[in-house]
């Protein structure tokens, strides 16, 4: 018989030997959904989540600090002015994809005092949650600590603030972090996924490294992320993973240290190999991701696909590991991509 998603998911992430590679499940440009689609002759029914084997699936609730002052607002000539939720009212073109930023609430240090995060435990931040999963294995999620800090303040001042304002970023990132930690309990306790774990999202990383220093993810976030990790365990949660696209490398025994025990997406352009990370850390750290969209697939060489693959599909055989890439860009041709999916599909079949 073969083993449920779930199942193979759970056994890699204890270092257990899984019956084939699980698959990390990528988001999905719409233009590569499109090219995608058209190449397969199918018709708009169709996806390629559901045409290939994925076997993990993310839930998360609305996280926004203030979700009930979100929506439209008004028309200033060609644009839309809107409340994003996060504190910030944004302007952008109708069926625009990118919007920017003309307002926060958060404009000066002093702002945060008057500011009253609104609850995590409101029904409405889960009425979207799915109730059935595609019999993928799904994890919670929440935002991380940096990230969602700065869709509050702006990065760029938030980044001037952890230089030169501690007592300001303490007291910002306690708030943020109480509001996590509640999102995430709650988020685990309707989703009954202790058993999987929570991921946490905190985009924190270009392609040469962190945007701040490892001494103040170390000041800022190591304990701030332990705290939440710790209250997450005692409410029943087993495993803790941490994404982060770019280059996270120098941050990887920080992560672990907060407890931690995967990273994902670990993109290749930009950091150690999976098998390189593998002899550095061992069974301390899962990997989750390592396969290349950027440059390999999207050559849509098919010997060069095989190469690159095949050391990963021998390396997640003894668990370990969950192959994907961060995500499935426009530009990449379809014909690779299935190549790509196909190969992992097939080629770590448990050999007795």
């Amino acid at each position: 018989m073969n083993a449920t998603a779930h199942d193979r998911v759970l056994a890699a992430i204890r270092f257990e030997r899984p019956d084939r590679a699980p698959i990390w499940t990528p988001g999905f440009d719409d233009g590569f959904v499109r090219a995608w689609r058209k190449w397969k002759r199918v018709g708009e029914e169709a996806h390629p989540l559901t045409h290939y084997r994925n076997d993990t699936v993310i839930l998360i609730g609305d996280e926004r600090f203030f979700p009930s002052q979100a929506g439209f607002l008004r028309r200033e000539g060609e644009y839309e002015i809107s409340n994003n939720g996060w504190g910030c009212l944004t302007r952008s073109i109708p069926g625009g994809y990118f919007s920017e930023e003309i307002d926060r609430v958060l404009k000066e240090p002093r702002d945060l005092d008057r500011l009253q995060f609104e609850p995590a435990t409101l029904p409405s931040r889960y009425a979207d949650l799915p109730s059935a999963t595609d019999g993928r294995c799904a994890f919670s999620k929440i935002g991380g600590l940096y990230i969602r800090s700065h869709f509050l303040r702006g990065e760029a001042e938030l980044l001037t603030d952890m230089a030169g304002d501690e007592a300001f970023c303490d007291a910002l990132f306690d708030r943020v972090t109480d509001h996590f930690e509640q999102m995430a309990l709650e988020t685990l306790r309707r989703t009954q996924t202790y058993d999987t774990g929570l991921f946490v999202y905190d985009d924190m990383a270009g392609l040469k490294g962190p945007m701040f220093s490892p001494r103040m993810f170390e000041r800022y976030f190591l304990p701030r992320y332990h705290r939440i990790i710790t209250s997450c365990r005692a409410a029943g949660c087993r495993h803790f993973f941490f994404h982060s696209d770019g280059n996270v490398a120098p941050l990887l025994d920080l992560l672990i240290e907060a407890g931690f025990e995967g990273v994902n997406p670990l993109e290749p352009r930009c950091n150690p190999g999976l098998l390189e990370l593998r002899r550095r850390y061992g069974r301390k750290l899962v990997l989750i991701g390592g396969v290349c969209n950027t440059q390999i697939l999207p050559r849509a060489d098919r010997r060069e696909i095989e190469a690159h693959l095949r050391p990963l599909l021998e390396l997640a055989r003894d668990g370990g590991v969950m192959l994907g890439m961060a995500s499935v860009p426009a530009e990449m041709p379809p014909e690779a991509y299935d190549d790509a999916m196909q190969w992992m599909d097939s080629s770590m079949v448990r050999r007795g």
